[in-house]
């Protein structure tokens, strides 16, 4: 039986946060049950209603659904962590695509299928207009062949970085000519003229053999998960010949523990959960379900090992103040952290731990626990006189010079209000500063509580 510890853990690295109310109804259930509940969630999750028609304002109207889906409306909130990561995967950006509608289309996609399977979603990730304008795959033409949709299909999406030759490229793109978008409407089109149909010769297997045409680039998803082989001339010696369903396996299986374990993988753990993952053709579900109840995942090195991506902050920090997140800028604060959801850096999505920890990016964590907190306890000193927090409000007379409770007490009723729990380290500072601080400071806890390590650790 899994102790309130690990249940706390598997939250934290799942929901977001370790809600009180989750936690209760999880602890005293075995892990499998605890893990199923939590990846027990709708196929339709809902989307954004736009009420803008200006663009960029449609982008932050997404943003912000998307954050309160995280923090306060997904009644499991593993389905938005989960498209968080296939967005960071499968990513593309709103200032290359330009319209908000086709990432709107993309995330939707992420959150509905995020447990489906690799093929499925990948295929459909290929011939979404999202897609297809962030790699230029909408001008791919037998006249005039891009390769960049069909690089980053092997390199960053399926196979990574030296398993495949440049021919297989060449095929790739190939196959992948004709997939296109029309600009006005954002749908996808299929422009037959364009289509290069002759045969090639693609990761070993030999593909555009008649048939539709628009199955073609379809096949090379196939042949990725399915017979292909890592080819003799691939740059990456020690995986020539194998097959390319191994090669993937073990590329997603690291990417996935990175994500949500945040340490370097065990060879035992990435032998085990790539084995799963081709034992049920790729399927996400039992993938990922073996990777949380892998006993190396609640130890503590996992424990200690992830910072908190920018996003995951933000969430916490909403969730304890309960506030939402429109009018509490929250793109900006995340953009100046390392992380703005929408807009990668790259195709190759955001950065991982260290990526995240530098000068400035901590400047701006802590400028974004003074904005958040400040906007608790705006009315406290001109207004009505509380702060206002997740769990309710905290009255001036219970913090003032009138309060006659110990700084224990004050520091437990913060966290409370806040459903927070902290490291008995952590709540010894706060006690500290309540304690020597005049008064006049004490609302200052909420700040505190946010500069605590909790809220920067995942």
């Amino acid at each position: 039986m899994p102790s309130a510890a690990d249940i706390e853990h598997l939250l934290r690295r799942t929901e977001f946060v370790a809600r009180p109310n989750r936690v209760a109804e999880l602890v005293g259930r075995s892990l499998e049950a605890a893990v199923d509940d939590i990846m027990s969630f709708s196929g339709d999750p809902g989307t954004v209603s736009f009420s803008s028609t200006d663009n960029f304002q449609r982008g932050v109207e997404l943003t912000y659904f998307w954050l309160d889906r995280m923090a306060f409306d997904s009644p499991r909130p593993f389905q938005e962590r989960l498209a968080l990561f296939w967005h960071g995967h499968f990513c593309s950006g709103i200032m290359k695509v330009e319209k908000a509608e086709p990432m709107r289309e993309q995330l939707d996609l992420f959150r509905r299928d995020g447990l489906t399977d690799l093929g499925s979603l990948a295929l459909q990730m290929a011939t979404q207009p999202a897609m297809l304008r962030y790699l230029d795959n909408n001008q791919n033409k037998q006249s005039s062949p891009n390769q960049n949709f069909a690089r980053e299909l092997k390199e960053l999406f399926t196979l990574g970085v030296g398993n495949y030759t440049e021919a297989d490229v060449e095929a790739g793109a190939a196959a992948w000519t004709g997939h296109s978008e029309r600009w006005e409407t954002g749908i996808y089109e299929w422009h037959p003229e364009w289509h290069d149909s002759s045969t090639k010769s693609y990761l070993g297997v030999t593909i555009n053999q008649g048939g539709d045409p628009r199955d073609h680039g379809p096949q090379t998803i196939g042949v990725i998960l399915g017979n292909g082989t890592v080819p003799q001339g691939a740059p990456l010696v020690a995986n020539r010949g194998r097959p390319t369903r191994d090669v993937v396996s073990e590329f997603l299986t690291k990417k996935l523990w990175r994500s949500f374990a945040g340490t370097p993988i065990p060879i035992a753990v990435l032998n085990d959960l790539s084995s799963v993952a081709r034992a049920n053709n790729f399927q996400i579900r039992p993938w990922i379900r073996a990777l949380l109840l892998r006993p190396e995942f609640y130890s503590t090195e996992v424990r200690q090992g992830l910072v908190a991506p920018p996003m995951h902050t933000m969430v916490k920090m909403l969730v304890a103040t309960g506030l939402r997140a429109s009018g509490n800028a929250p793109i900006w604060w995340m953009e100046g952290m390392g992380q703005r959801p929408l807009l990668p850096p790259d195709v190759s999505g955001w950065g991982h731990n260290v990526d995240f920890v530098n000068a400035s990016a901590m400047a701006r964590r802590s400028e974004a626990a003074r904005f958040i907190s400040w906007k608790t306890t705006a009315g406290y000193w001109a207004g009505d006189g509380l702060v206002h927090l997740a769990g309710g409000a905290i009255a001036q007379s219970e913090i003032d010079y009138t309060y006659t409770g110990t700084a224990d007490q004050l520091v437990d009723r913060f966290l409370s209000t806040m459903r927070v729990t902290l490291s008995s380290s952590s709540r010894s500072a706060l006690v500290d500063f309540a304690s020597s601080a005049p008064w006049w400071q004490r609302q200052e806890l909420v700040f505190l509580t946010l500069l605590t390590p909790e809220f920067h650790t995942a």
